[in-house]
């Protein structure tokens, strides 16, 4: 608390109690007011470091160093929270410093931003696009990878697959293509996962009901379902043996609900079972390659 007060303070400090004679005073500089924006993010004060960064703006307009600072408000608004304004950030870096050699880390930032703002389509095609257009830069490789990850997230373990092996044949003797090959023979793991049938869950449990459920592994969802539509089915048969007809096409009518139900639950829950094995798969993988983040 006491360094985040003192970081508050730095700009009070320069412009009020500098002063000394005539016209002679301390004006700030450009390295003064990026450590104390940096400051604040480091700290992850990240609205208060994106006010100081808005400030260098203004009062440096001309900076070289305009660049960075964009830069580090597209990263503060991504740690923060609001991929959105992030991916402006890094647009706007691109459009007012053409030549800047940010380019390529703007680019790949972006890319993380509209991953983590639930774009995983528009994120892809920002890495994709990066590795093939500046293959030579730091963050190619990385791009590579983010872009796998996000594949297998799109369940294509061939696109993942692709996206490591053109990983490894450019950079082979990248520090981290040890556990990109790794990735890679995970990959193979997932493409030969088990899987329950969605189609033959719902017939299972439209023959016998709960069936689908016992096949998905849900067996005690399975019982209750059997329990409740054997006894709507009990109910219609003892009321027509009867010849209460009116009772058993109440009985059979108040059921068929649930007998809809047993079967649309069975193939959500083969289904669930599916994202379950397949999101157990995906975890070594991630692990693998979280370099991406760093």
């Amino acid at each position: 608390m006491i360094r985040l007060l003192f970081l508050a303070l730095i700009p009070l400090f320069l412009l009020t109690g500098l002063a000394r004679a005539g016209e002679e005073a301390l004006v700030i500089t450009e390295t003064v007011q990026l450590r104390v924006a940096d400051g604040f993010l480091a700290q992850q004060e990240y609205y208060r470091a994106v006010t100081e960064y808005l400030r260098f703006r203004l009062l440096f307009p001309d900076s070289t160093k305009g660049d960075y600072a964009l830069l580090q408000i597209g990263r503060a608004y991504g740690q923060g929270g609001e991929p959105e304004r992030a991916i402006q950030s890094y647009r706007s870096l691109r459009e007012v410093f053409p030549g800047s050699s940010l380019i390529v880390q703007s680019k790949y930032l972006e890319g993380l931003a509209a991953w983590r703002g639930k774009k995983p389509h528009q994120a892809r095609e920002i890495f994709e696009a990066l590795a093939r257009d500046d293959p030579q830069t730091d963050q190619a490789p990385r791009a590579l990878a983010a872009a796998a990850l996000i594949h297998l997230e799109e369940d294509d373990p061939r696109g993942a697959g692709e996206a490591l092996d053109l990983f490894l044949a450019r950079y082979p003797e990248h520090p981290r293509a040890e556990k990109v090959q790794e990735a890679d023979r995970l990959l193979a793991d997932y493409r030969s996962l088990p899987q329950k049938s969605e189609v033959l869950a719902g017939i299972l449990s439209g023959i016998l009901p709960g069936a689908g459920y016992a096949y998905a592994e849900e067996f005690a969802t399975g019982f209750l379902s059997l329990g409740v539509n054997g006894a709507f089915v009990a109910a219609t048969w003892t009321a027509f043996a009867q010849g209460l007809e009116a009772v058993g096409i109440l009985a059979g009518g108040v059921g068929l609900p649930f007998y809809i139900g047993n079967i649309y639950g069975s193939v959500l829950a083969a289904r669930k079972w599916n994202q379950a094995v397949k999101k157990q798969a995906r975890n070594p993988v991630q692990a693998a390659l979280d370099f991406v983040f760093e």
